[in-house]
């Protein structure tokens, strides 16, 4: 399930796009935080996806946007500094891959801007559309479309299968150990990092039980030895 999230969209006709592709892709979540437009115009531009503008939840912040969703995946224009872990990004590609099977937010910032720091740290991933590097920052609507499609074409793919739940699981059991080594040189950055590649990496329930068993005895281990 895929729940399309725009944060404080300025423009009618990009509004009015976006849901036109909710009904192109069969997106039956389309979230709007804030919006800088006028909704009632943006009908004007989503032909046979006014049903889906109509349905939409406009909400007043990201947080409520993002309730009830598995993963969360911001987009940007501006990724891959390496000095930066919050640019980090992953491909459209990939994002398909890890979000297969599961409730998955795509977010997606104002046309002018984008989405600020704090709320691309709401994610678990961050998504660039690879581009011209002299000019990589895409219309909204073509964004959403690029994405949707990605997402559409893993879905009718058969190789991922991991459930939520085991997925929770082992963000716990990654935050735990995180929180027995802060401090040992270890910051913020390695939580982040070592969960993506985690989420990216793990293909079957039977990878995942077994990192989790892995990871709570390295917990217990670190907990008998530091405390």
């Amino acid at each position: 399930m895929i729940r399309v999230v725009l944060v404080e969209p300025e423009g009618e006709y990009n509004v009015g796009f976006v849901a036109r592709l909710c009904r192109n892709f069969d997106v039956e979540q389309l979230y709007i935080v804030n919006p800088r437009c006028d909704l009632r115009s943006a009908l004007n531009f989503a032909a046979h996806g006014k049903e889906a503008l109509l349905k939409a939840q406009v909400v007043d912040t990201l947080s409520q946007a993002l309730e009830g969703v598995d993963l969360k995946m911001a987009t940007s224009s501006d990724a891959d500094n390496p000095g930066d872990i919050l640019r980090l990004s992953i491909p459209p590609w990939t994002a398909a891959e890890v979000g297969r099977g599961k409730r998955t937010a795509l977010i997606f910032g104002r046309e002018s801007v984008g989405l600020t720091r704090e709320e691309i740290s709401m994610a678990d991933f961050l998504l660039h559309i690879p581009a011209s590097k002299e000019y990589p920052v895409l219309n909204l609507s073509h964004a959403v479309s690029i994405l949707l499609y990605e997402f559409r074409r893993e879905a009718n793919r058969d190789q991922r299968n991991v459930n939520a739940e085991s997925l929770s699981l082992l963000d716990k059991y990654v935050r735990l150990l995180y929180e027995q080594v802060k401090g040992r040189s270890v910051d913020e950055r390695a939580y982040i990092v070592t969960k993506r590649v985690i989420f990216r990496g793990v293909r079957t329930e039977a990878e995942a039980r077994t990192l989790m068993r892995l990871m709570r005895k390295l917990y217990l281990k670190l907990e008998g030895v530091w405390r």
